[in-house]
This record gives structure tokens, C-alpha cells and sequence, in this order.
């Protein structure tokens, strides 16, 4: 019977090109992670990225070690790994411990993926990927209008056609930049992450008059405690609303649905893994509601993880999986990105690579 045989938690750094800033005064200037490392008891091995990030989940590199080498270790040893759903019992034993959402998250990936590696099946494969090929978003730093415009125009030379711009320092500010940028990229789209900063009072005129530019989404626009103001900004704004930081968990999602204050979900897996994730797709699905999924400013392997879920039929927006450019690392296993897509086959060609390499 496959067993799981040892859990270790690795930390590591890559620094980026140039720091992420967002919100009112957030920053982040290189990816202070942990590899999360599973070997099963064939000997198969799966690997996952935790994405510490203290300002929103309370995690850093040394909590999620700790979390995994004096809980999550003893849980998961020996517990038995044939199927999916044998993952998902797994992963729901893991939320006995509370919140550490990126360690948890992690290492349920690193599960299904040594699973995979056991039966010699892909990743996309395991997940039900319907999809040859994924549309790629890429996010973009607030900033000075210079230096969006040279991110913007580096990635699109890499192939990007679909960007998240962050807003909320000045917004009178950004949304110059942003019809700039609008009128610079005919070929291109934009949404903006407000990453709560918006005023109750004044949100409404403000994401109005970005669709009006030809903005196509808005991002967590007020802060999530104002449940009834973000339910009422969604009835007044014509532009779709995504849910993130309101949505962390299924739990946090059934709260969302029943107000319905959102349009369309990001999943970020590398917060809810693969089991917790693909029940919030089918929640989701069934209510009508739009779905992309983010990366949370992951490396390669962590981008190659995202992109394998989002490979589902349901997804039906560009989703953040090429945050890897951002990042001042070895990309020569990357796979190319063509006119705005990222073709599965490449993915899970290069996410074998990275697994092969770690082992």
C-alpha cells in the first residue's frame, strides 16, 4: 500500500528584477519561500512552494518549517495515498490546525504530485485539465508611470496580453497611467487589484469610470469587514468584481456566495491547494460565478502548479501564472509564452524538469 513516508519543509530565496509594491505601502522585494518536499513510500517524491506572506497570512519562512517539522510531519506519516480523494481526507485532517494557509496549502500539492509521480500520471491529467492551452495575466507593480510602462512593456515582449495593474496610493495618479497604458497596448487588457484601499463613498464613481476607459475587472476594492458596502459596490458598479482576500477558504467563499458580493473567484492554490481549491471551483461553477486563478507571486514551480489547475474547463479568465518573469532566477526550463497563452503540454514538460532537478 503507498504510504506517505517523510514531509520536509526547505527553505529557499530567489530574488526578483524589481520589488512588487501594492496596496498603500506594501512591498516585496525578493521570494522568501519554503519547498515543501514529500517522498511516498515507493519512493516517489512531490515537491510544492509556500509563499510566506506576513502581511496577509501571518506566515514566514520560519513559522511554516516549524508548522511542518512539529505538526504536519507526525499527522501525514503513514497515512495512506491512492486517490484524490485519499489527498483530500489528508488535507481536511490539516485544517485541524488553524489558519497557516500557504503551509497547509503547499504541502496538499506536493501530495497530489508525488501521487502523480507514483502512477506515472501528469499533473493536468490528475486534475481533469481540459484545456491545451492557458491564458496568462500578469501583474503589475504601483509605481511611477515610467517604470509601470517599462514592466508592462517587458512582459508584453514576453508574450503577455493581459495585465493586473495594482492601485491605491493615488488613484488619480494610476488612472492616468492606466489610460496610457490602455491607449499604448490597443492589443492588450487591464484590471486593476485595489487591494482594499477604495473609499465606500467614492469606490463606485472610481471603478465606473475605469470600465468606461475600457478596464476590464476590479479586484477586492473595499476592505473585506465592510461585507454589506462590498455587496452594495457590486449592484452599483459596472464593472465585474474578483474576490481574493475575502475568499481565503471555502468557509470564507460559502460567506461570499450568500451575500454575493463577487463575479468572479481568484483561486490561489498555493493558499488552498489542489483538494480545498477544486471544491471552490464547483461551488463557484454552480452559482454562475467567473473563475481565474493567481499564483501569489510564485516562482516557476509555483506558477507551473497554478497553471496545471487552471487548465480546467470552468476557469474562464486569464489567470496570474507568469509572476516567473518577474523573478532573477535560472528560467531555462520555462516554458514559451505565445501571443498571450501557455500551452499545457510545455507546462508539464517543464514541471517534471523542476521535480527531476530537485530530487
Amino acid at each position: 500500500m503507498l504510504t506517505v513516508k517523510d514531509l520536509k519543509a526547505l527553505p529557499f530565496t530567489i530574488p526578483l528584477k524589481g520589488s512588487l509594491k501594492w496596496g498603500r505601502g506594501d512591498e516585496l522585494r525578493a521570494l522568501e519561500h519554503v519547498l515543501i518536499r514529500v517522498e511516498l513510500s515507493d519512493g516517489s517524491i512531490g515537491i510544492a512552494e509556500a509563499t510566506p506572506r506576513p502581511s496577509i497570512y501571518g506566515e514566514t519562512q520560519a513559522s511554516i518549517v516549524a508548522i511542518v517539522e512539529t505538526h504536519l510531519t507526525s499527522l501525514l506519516k503513514g497515512a495512506a495515498l491512492k486517490s484524490f480523494q485519499c489527498v483530500a481526507g489528508i488535507s481536511a485532517r490539516m485544517e485541524r490546525i488553524k489558519n497557516n494557509n500557504t503551509a497547509k496549502g503547499a504541502t496538499d500539492m506536493a501530495l497530489h504530485q508525488a501521487l502523480c509521480r507514483a502512477t506515472g500520471t501528469s499533473l493536468a491529467q490528475h486534475l481533469g485539465a481540459t484545456r491545451k492551452r492557458i491564458r496568462l495575466s500578469y501583474i503589475v507593480s504601483t509605481g511611477e508611470a515610467e517604470a509601470v510602462l517599462a514592466d508592462v512593456e517587458g512582459a508584453y515582449r514576453s508574450g503577455i496580453r493581459v495585465f493586473k495593474v495594482k492601485i491605491g496610493k493615488d488613484v488619480a495618479r494610476e488612472t492616468e497611467i492606466l489610460r496610457g497604458l490602455v491607449e499604448g497596448f490597443p492589443g492588450a487588457q487591464f484590471y486593476v487589484d485595489a487591494n482594499q484601499t477604495l473609499e465606500e463613498d467614492s469606490a463606485a464613481g472610481i471603478l465606473n469610470a475605469l470600465h468606461d476607459l475600457g478596464l476590464i475587472h476590479c479586484e477586492e476594492a473595499l476592505p473585506v469587514e465592510n461585507i454589506r458596502a462590498r455587496q452594495a459596490l457590486r449592484e452599483q458598479c459596472r464593472m465585474p468584481i474578483i474576490a481574493d482576500d475575502s475568499a481565503f477558504t471555502l468557509a470564507d467563499l460559502r460567506r461570499e456566495l450568500a451575500f454575493d458580493t463577487f463575479d468572479i473567484l481568484n483561486i490561489k492554490t498555493a493558499r488552498t491547494g489542489f483538494s480545498a481549491s477544486m471544491t471552490m471551483k464547483e461551488s463557484c461553477a454552480k452559482a454562475g460565478k467567473g473563475l481565474m486563478v493567481g499564483s501569489q507571486a510564485s516562482s516557476l514551480l509555483g506558477c507551473l502548479h497554478a497553471a496545471s489547475f487552471a487548465a480546467q474547463g470552468a476557469v474562464n479568465c486569464a489567470n496570474e501564472c507568469s509572476f516567473f518573469l518577474k523573478t532573477d532566477a535560472d528560467l531555462s526550463l520555462a516554458p514559451a509564452i505565445r501571443d498571450g497563452w501557455l500551452y499545457l503540454a510545455e507546462a508539464q514538460s517543464a514541471l517534471e524538469g523542476l521535480i527531476d532537478a530537485s530530487i
